[in-house]
């Protein structure tokens, strides 16, 4: 309740501080123009300036009072929209979380496969060395043939 009236009590100071300053008079030039063209310019601008002042302070009043008369629809609006920014802040950190587990298990399955890979070439690599063996003996103990045994004819 305190925020509220510290916020209406702020759009109030600004309007009073925004009506302030538009309703100020403007500072006169004391010159006298050089040509009598430049007096109703001068006044036009004037006009003009004085228009616009009016204008600017009916907006302000109107905005001022709009915003007092709508202030709980406002409040919903800013309910409504707070909401939906921490709805979406949990799903989003929803998210987070899951990618943080898959990113894990991406790593978890990325070092067991590094790891099967090793295995399989260590296992490929003895049995290499094995079918290596194997044939070197076969090859050693193959008998070469004898000069002594002489096929005659």
């Amino acid at each position: 309740m305190a925020h509220r009236r510290l916020q209406s009590s702020r759009l109030a100071l600004l309007v009073g501080l925004c009506s302030a300053f538009l309703l100020a008079p403007a500072p006169r030039v004391s010159a006298e123009p050089i040509y009598p063209q430049a007096n109703s310019l001068q006044s036009a601008v004037d006009r003009f300036v004085a228009y616009l002042k009016t204008e600017t302070n009916a907006a302000m009043t109107e905005a001022a009072r709009l915003a007092r008369e709508h202030k709980d629809d406002i409040d919903a609006a800013k309910a409504r929209v707070d909401a939906a920014l921490a709805e979406l802040r949990a799903t989003l950190s929803g998210h987070k979380e899951s990618l943080d587990a898959l990113s894990k298990d991406a790593a978890a399955l990325s070092q067991a496969w590094r790891e099967a890979a090793v295995s399989s070439w260590a296992k490929v690599e003895r049995s290499a060395r094995d079918a290596l063996a194997e044939i070197d003996a076969w090859t050693r103990n193959q008998s070469l043939p004898n000069d002594d045994s002489d096929i005659h004819v």
